[in-house]
This record gives C-alpha cells, sequence and structure tokens, in this order.
C-alpha cells in the first residue's frame, strides 16, 4: 500500500520531534519575551524576536531536513521520557513568563495557566496508555450503575443543603467574608493578577475564580458563597472515592451521607470566611490518585494526585499540611510496610514527580518573597508570634505541657468544644453518636493500621490534628481548623459503626436486612439533629456574625446597594454603629458613599430624594424627625424580629 501523508511512517522520527519540540519552545520562549517588552517604537525589531526567529528557522530545518536531524548521534528518548521532559518544559516556560508578566505588570495571565495545564497533561500522558471506547465506557456505567445512582443521591442531597437559601443563610456576612471579597474584587490589579502569588497564604488563583462568580452573580453573599458551596459538595463524592479504597462501598457510602448532613461541613460550605473547606474535597482528591495509583501500580493515578495537590497550594496552606503528611507517610511505608513500599517506589516518585512540576511557579514566587511562605504562621504561629513563650511564662509549664495540652484541645475541638468561631453554634464538630463511634473507629484503624490504606488514613486524621495542634494559634480556631479532619474523622465513624454492627452478629453478608435498618435508624437521627442544630438552633437565631455591629454592617450594605447613586446617603451613627468600621459594607453596597452623622438627626440639611438611615439605637429619634418631614418612603429592616435599620427617603 502506498504511504499518504496521513501514515504514522510519514510522521517525524523520534530525534526530528525532538527538534521540532525545542522550536517550539523557543518559539513560545520569543514570545514570552516580546510580550512583556515595554513597547518602544524607536525599535525596530525588539530582541526578544531573534529568540522566536531562530525557533522558526529550527522548526523548518527539522522538517526539510529530516534524514539530516535523525543521523545525528542523539538518544532517541520514549514516549514517558518525552512526555515528563515536555511537561517540565511548559511549566518552565509558565513559570518564565510569571515573573515577566509580574515585572512588566501585566494583568493577563491565561496564556501562562493555559501552559501551566497542558503541561500538567503531558505528564499525566506520559504514564497512560488509557483508550476511551464506548463500549467500555457503557459497560462500566451499568456494572456500575446501582453505585452511581446511590452515589448520585446522597451528592444530590448534599447539593441541596449547601445551596438552598445560600445567598440568604445566614443573613449576613461576616468581616472576614467581606474582606475576602474585597481582596477577590482587586485580584486583577497589577499587584495581584499573578495567579501563583498569594495573599493571606490565600493563592490568587482561588481569588481570581472568587471574583468571576463575583462578577456572574454580583457583588452579594450569594456571588461570595457560591464556590464555598460548590466545593462542599465536590467533597462528598472525594470523601467517598477515598473511602472505598480504604475500607469499601459499604463504609464510603456512609461517610459520604454523614459528610453530606454533618452542621459544621454544612455552614463552612455557605461562607467564604474559612478556606479549609475548599481542603475538604482537594485532600481526599489527592489521597484517593495517591492510595489507588499505590496500590494498582498505576502511576498516572499517582502522578494526578501530585498535580491535584500541586493546584491545592495556590489555594490554600492546608496544601502544605498535606505535602508534609504525605512526606511522613511514605517514610512510615518505607519502615513498616517495605516489601510492599518497594513495589510501589516508581509510583511515589510519579506523584513526587507531579507534585514538583506544577509546584515550580508557586515555589519560584515563595522563593523570591519567602515571608509569603510563613505569612499566616508569623501572624497565628504557635512559635513564631512568641504564643508559646508568653504561655510558658503565664502559666508556669515547659513547652512539651504546653503542646500536649494543645493536641488534646485539637481533638477535643471535634467531639467538645462548641464551633464559635466562624460559626456562632453551641454544638460541637460532631454529635455525641458520632463522636463516640469516631472514637471506636479510630480504635479499629488503629488495630489495622499495617494496611498501606488505614496507614494513609491514621497518617491524615492524626497528622492534620498533630499540625494544627502544635503550629497554630489561638485554641479557640481550632474548631474551624479542624474542619480539613472532618473527611477522615466521618470515614472513621463509618468504620467504628460497621464494626460495632459486626460484633453485635449484624453483619452486611449475612443479615443484609437488619444492617439496612440500623444503619438508616442512625443515620435519620443524624439527620435529624445535623438539620435542628443549623437550621433551626443556629441560622434562625441569627448567631453568626459574633456582634450586632457585624449583622448591622451586612443590613446597611445590602440596603445601600439598593438606594439611587446619584443621591446621598446619611446615616445617623454613635460610637457603636459607625460607617467604615466593616469592609462588608463597602462590599454589599459596591462602596456606596454614606455620610456618618453623629449630631441630632435634626441638624441635617436634607435635599428631595435623599436617604437617612438610624442604626439600631437611633431608630426612635429618626421617628420622631419622620414626624415633621412626612411624605418620604420608610423601610424597617428587622433582624430575628428585631429592627436592625430604619430607612427614609425623602420626597
Amino acid at each position: 500500500m502506498e504511504n499518504t501523508p496521513n501514515t504514522p511512517k510519514n510522521l517525524p522520527e523520534n530525534k526530528q520531534r525532538w527538534f521540532i519540540f525545542i522550536a517550539l519552545f523557543l518559539i513560545l520562549l520569543g514570545q514570552i519575551f516580546l510580550y512583556s517588552t515595554p513597547i518602544d517604537n524607536t525599535v525596530v525589531l525588539p530582541k526578544a524576536m531573534f529568540i522566536t526567529i531562530g525557533g522558526i528557522a529550527l522548526f523548518g530545518l527539522a522538517l526539510i531536513f529530516p534524514k539530516f536531524f535523525q543521523k545525528l548521534p542523539l538518544p532517541a528518548p520514549g514516549k514517558t521520557q518525552a512526555c515528563i521532559l515536555a511537561a517540565l518544559a511548559l511549566s518552565i516556560l509558565a513559570t518564565i513568563a510569571m515573573v515577566n508578566f509580574q515585572q512588566r505588570g501585566l494583568v493577563n495571565y491565561i496564556p501562562i495557566v493555559t501552559l501551566w495545564l497542558i503541561g500538567g497533561l503531558c505528564y499525566v500522558s506520559a504514564f497512560s496508555n488509557i483508550h476511551l471506547e464506548k463500549e467500555a465506557i457503557l459497560g462500566w456505567l451499568k456494572a456500575h450503575r446501582a453505585e452511581i445512582i446511590e452515589i448520585g443521591l446522597v451528592v444530590g442531597l448534599g447539593a441541596f443543603l449547601r445551596f438552598y437559601l445560600l445567598g440568604d443563610l445566614p443573613r449576613v456576612i461576616n468581616g472576614d467574608e467581606a474582606l475576602m471579597g474585597m481582596t477577590a474584587l482587586t485580584s486583577y490589579s497589577p499587584e495581584q493578577a499573578n495567579p501563583f502569588s498569594f495573599w493571606e497564604n490565600i493563592g490568587n488563583l482561588y481569588m481570581h475564580t472568587i471574583n468571576l462568580s463575583i462578577f456572574w452573580l454580583g457583588a452579594t453573599p450569594l456571588g461570595l458563597r457560591i464556590l464555598p458551596a460548590i466545593g462542599g459538595t465536590f467533597a462528598i463524592p472525594a470523601t467517598y472515592l477515598l473511602a472505598r479504597q480504604i475500607s469499601g462501598h459499604r463504609v464510603a457510602l456512609i461517610a459520604a451521607i454523614l459528610l453530606s448532613i454533618t452542621h459544621t461541613h454544612l455552614h463552612f460550605s455557605r461562607t467564604v470566611a474559612v478556606s479549609y473547606i475548599q481542603g475538604t474535597w482537594l485532600i481526599p482528591l489527592e489521597l484517593y490518585f495517591l492510595i489507588s495509583g499505590l496500590r494498582k501500580q498505576s502511576s498516572w493515578r499517582a502522578g494526578l494526585g501530585g498535580m491535584v495537590l500541586a493546584i491545592h497550594t495556590s489555594v490554600y496552606l492546608d496544601a502544605q499540611i498535606m505535602a508534609g503528611i504525605i512526606l511522613a507517610y511514605m517514610l512510615a511505608a518505607w519502615l513498616i510496610l517495605r516489601p510492599w513500599f518497594k513495589t510501589v517506589y516508581k509510583q511515589a516518585l510519579a506523584f513526587w514527580g507531579g507534585f514538583g512540576i506544577l509546584a515550580i511557579p508557586s515555589i519560584t514566587y515563595f522563593l523570591s518573597k519567602p515571608s509569603e511562605l510563613l505569612n499566616r504562621l508569623n501572624a497565628d504561629g504557635t512559635f513564631q508570634s512568641g504564643w508559646l513563650t508568653n504561655e510558658m511564662a503565664l502559666t508556669g509549664q515547659n513547652a512539651i505541657q504546653i503542646l500536649a495540652g494543645r493536641l488534646i484541645h485539637a481533638f477535643l475541638s471535634l467531639i467538645y468544644y462548641p464551633a464559635i468561631d466562624f460559626y456562632g453554634s453551641p454544638a460541637p464538630i460532631l454529635s455525641l453518636i458520632s463522636a463516640s463511634l469516631l472514637l471506636i473507629g479510630l480504635a479499629v484503624a488503629l488495630w489495622k493500621t499495617r494496611s498501606e490504606a488505614t496507614l494513609l488514613l491514621n497518617g491524615y486524621f492524626w497528622g492534620a490534628t498533630f499540625a494544627i495542634a502544635i503550629f497554630s494559634v489561638p485554641p479557640t480556631a481550632d474548631t474551624y481548623r479542624m474542619l480539613i479532619t472532618l473527611p477522615p474523622a466521618l470515614i472513621l465513624v463509618a468504620m467504628g459503626l460497621d464494626k460495632l454492627l459486626e460484633i453485635f452478629g449484624i453483619n452486611w453478608s449475612t443479615s443484609r436486612q437488619s444492617y439496612l435498618f440500623a444503619v438508616s435508624v442512625l443515620i435519620t437521627s443524624l439527620f435529624i439533629y445535623n438539620m435542628w442544630t443549623y437550621f433551626f438552633e443556629f441560622a434562625s437565631r441569627c448567631r453568626y456574625g459574633n456582634d450586632p455591629q457585624t449583622r448591622f454592617a451586612s443590613y446597611l450594605g445590602n440596603y445601600a446597594r439598593t438606594v439611587n447613586r446619584e443621591s446621598d446617603i446619611y446615616l445617623l451613627s454613635d460610637d457603636v454603629f459607625i460607617y467604615g468600621s466593616h469592609a462588608s459594607v463597602d462590599f454589599l453596597s459596591r462602596k456606596r458613599k454614606i455620610i456618618n452623622v453623629p449630631d441630632a438627626a435634626n441638624t441635617l440639611d436634607l435635599i428631595s430624594g435623599e436617604t437617612i438611615i438610624a442604626n439600631p439605637n437611633r431608630v426612635v429619634e429618626l421617628e420622631a424627625w419622620i414626624r415633621t418631614t412626612p411624605g418620604g418612603e420608610i423601610h424597617y429592616l428587622y433582624d430575628c424580629e428585631n429592627i436592625i435599620l430604619l430607612a427614609y427617603q425623602l420626597p
């Protein structure tokens, strides 16, 4: 048969492809330098173009003289080596572009992120020989149909609970939510546009996505909270996948159901103030790809896990915690499970290879600004902030005693201390029943710790607990920082329940109906408890925001947004309620101008269409003033049946 240009034999040979790839690298590098070169109309041909021209020339030569390049005494790497080098080259190009764009003050990093992600795809393809065929896909869906329907229903329930009245419950946004929103709105400024840079250890890649959600949904609580709700929903299938690798389908389904209804996870999925919520799906996903890659000896799975961890570093600092935990897990596996680990060390290297290649831009940024790496630790770190030294002086205890107490406090934050910070609930993270099952599950997991999957689960739970306890303060913040331990904690709860039922003779294989009945009764009870705790004890009692000033600020900002921008707004202020104390007003009103009036209302000289607003302490005063100037529009706003704000627009 005659060869045509479409047949494989007419494709470039390996050595020729290498020179084509080098040419492409030079072309992209030249364009990066050109794009970041200041405009100078006196220069005919910028220097950066010479790099591009060199790349184009090499590309042409490789196509015109293929035999010459094929005869060169150079190694001909296979697919795996070629794809890894391509991934490394693209990540390096993205890093070079990032540095140059930042120096130049450019703000559109989409091409850079595109190169970065394509590099990730190249890395995965280095180990993957997956061929998606319609028959195979349909066969897999048919074989797993029941399981897909089950987890789909659970995810649907979790999504409903997280998106239900998302913009209205909680009724207000707190100061940190507003600060996140205000910062996100400026994320495209030259100072913050770099997606691999950080603000308060929060990745600007994450801030860009928040900005995008605000662009589509407006500067509203819904616009702020949509990403946490999405992340909280993703956490359910991610936890299921990890739990399935650790303890099978049955335990995984129970764990996913528990996560979907747990009141603390539900709450933090409905507020942007705590970025740890994104870790509740990213971490289980990282560990799922890692452990499935190790167990199946699948390098592409393990490499993908490392890549997810690298992406996680551009979201929040809990990725740094997980990098340390995973490294410790591999060291422990080498010591405890050495015969097994020797058979999967290539997959372990693939994991760190995926992480290292995609983390190059973030690492480069941290090297240029090392203070950013420890930003939060310097402010809230046990050692860096001086907290430990002060506690030793105040209590007379040594460092070991204090740190041991911190570890106990962090653990008890799951089952004992109320979730006050950034929440306001009088209940702890887990209910009494869940807490009891957690303790049983911990015992079961320690008993099975020589299993590679259970060893990972123990490392996940205890490693995160240890990191939070030892490296962060104040202790009151444990109740929201321990959020990242919730997926492994609920997997342990499910394991404890499954083992307890087995001990009492209610085994899945022999007493399926009894097992289903017992689990259904327990889950129903926990569902009622969690819904009551969140929607009735918390949301309906206006506990979010911690203080009246924070709640008033949200109502003020929301109302100010509705007022015609051409007319002035005056606030009857005092020492307690004043415009300028809370960023939520500026975020919700889109920086609407509000004028504080500490003096009496009758000192104002208003004109038609202007609005005067009274804080709760001066409502009676404004009501009396309105009687002297009737005919305008009166608006009372209520916060749990209490007047929080009175607004009057003059006729």
